[in-house]
């Protein structure tokens, strides 16, 4: 066995762990049956779904003949750290956002911030981006869902 790409074998044991974390988060709130479902039921499929698809994704990481080549080594430089702070960066200050500016200003502007994380877009795709996810989220969840958060700045 030889490790083919360790960006798979290390997303899917991320993938597994997130899904086992979960599941056993879940079953505290009682599962039931299909027929009686309780209120972790619907939580610990999704988390059997997700630990399963974090399985299939470490085992394509992995080759069982042992005849393919070792993948390109793991590497972390300055370029992957400043993602890693930007994109986390984003989650926080969406958090901190959303309650003083409400949900199109927050997803704007942190959708903004997390677009300078990648290489691939540029500022105007960065805010076109930010500006049709901002939208979608509004009425997804402001007004499709009716999720009790301030969709603007002035409310509503």
């Amino acid at each position: 066995m030889v490790v083919k790409d360790i960006r798979d074998l290390l997303g899917g044991g991320v993938l597994i762990a997130i899904g086992v974390m979960a599941g056993l988060a879940a079953k505290s709130y009682g599962i039931g049956s299909p027929t009686a479902a309780e209120p972790g039921f619907f939580p610990v499929i999704l988390s059997s779904l997700l630990t399963l698809i974090g399985l299939g994704v470490a085992v394509s990481g992995l080759d069982f003949s042992g005849k393919a080549p070792k993948g390109e080594p793991l590497r972390f430089d300055a370029w992957h750290l400043w993602c890693l702070v930007v994109i986390a960066g984003g989650f926080a200050l969406f958090g901190l956002l959303l309650p003083l500016v409400g949900l199109f200003v927050s997803c704007a502007v942190t959708i903004t911030l997390v677009g300078f994380g990648s290489r691939l877009l540029s500022l105007q795709g960065a805010l076109a981006t930010a500006f049709i996810l901002s939208i979608t989220a509004v009425v997804l969840f402001r007004y499709l869902l009716d999720l009790q958060v301030p969709a603007w700045p002035w409310g509503g």
